[in-house]
């Protein structure tokens, strides 16, 4: 990621901005930066459910006081923009092979966007249990409704510390939205690191508002596929897949 683009870096995130949103869209994006306000969606309202609101960790009802500090407070992700990266990250991967891991996965909003997608499960880690609550009521309104999309029914939802979290035995997709820092990130990234060591599966993050990013750079066995940036580094991606050291790169699509 750029933190201090020049005058070409600038124009290409607002472009990538464009690609994402439309012109209007990235005009307002561009007015309310310059503002420092974010937009907001429709999406409690499509799909019946109740995601929307912003919520400080210290009001999220974490006993934990280490744990609480080093969380993130929840604000939810557009659904624009789940869409695009999910889009991006899942391009020729055989979904049914894959558990979908959202790790912070607040309200979860972003597990509502990948059911509609067949992954093999799609599993939500939360460690607050006011979010995990709210997220399980949200998951059974949505899939109860026969008007909302699902190709994938298998979803759950883990009131746990990401760092305590064991990780299915299958191929997985790691989703974060910014939800932790320091200490816990480091543990997270080791655990996934082992995971992939002890079973060869193919681990990919896709690691939305990547604040600790630079973390990932000095691991060795991490390896950065791709990065999306536009205005908002809240809306900015980067799609990582961690490797035993040796192991040959892989395309981002499947190998046949």
């Amino acid at each position: 990621m750029q933190y201090n683009p020049d005058t070409g870096g600038k124009f290409k995130i607002v472009m990538n901005t464009y690609r994402v949103f439309g012109f209007w869209e990235t005009l307002k994006e561009i007015i309310l930066y310059l503002l420092s306000q974010k937009l907001h969606d429709d999406f409690d309202k499509k799909y019946g459910v109740m995601t929307s609101g912003v919520t400080e960790s210290s009001e999220a009802g974490i006993v934990d006081e280490t744990a609480r500090s080093l969380a993130v407070g929840y604000v939810p992700t557009r659904e624009l923009v789940i869409r695009h990266i999910l889009t991006n990250t899942t391009q020729g991967l055989d979904l049914g092979q894959y558990s979908f891991i959202d790790l912070g996965c607040g309200k979860g909003r972003t597990l509502i966007v990948a059911a509609q997608l067949p992954f093999k499960e799609v599993i939500g880690v939360e460690l607050s249990p006011l979010h995990c609550e709210v997220a399980r009521v949200n998951i059974d309104r949505y899939l109860s409704d026969v008007k909302n999309p699902a190709l994938c029914r298998n979803v759950r939802v883990d009131c746990v510390n990401a760092a305590d979290f064991e990780f299915p035995d299958s191929n997985l997709l790691i989703y974060m939205y910014r939800p932790f820092l320091g200490p816990i990130f480091k543990h997270v990234a080791d655990n996934l690191r082992r995971f992939q060591a002890v079973t060869g599966r193919r681990v990919l993050i896709a690691y939305s508002c990547p604040v600790e990013e630079l973390m990932l750079e000095e691991y060795p066995g991490f390896v950065k596929r791709t990065e999306y940036q536009v205005i908002s580094m809240d809306y900015s991606w980067s799609l990582w897949e961690c490797q035993t050291e040796g192991s040959p790169a892989l395309a981002l699509s499947e190998q046949r």
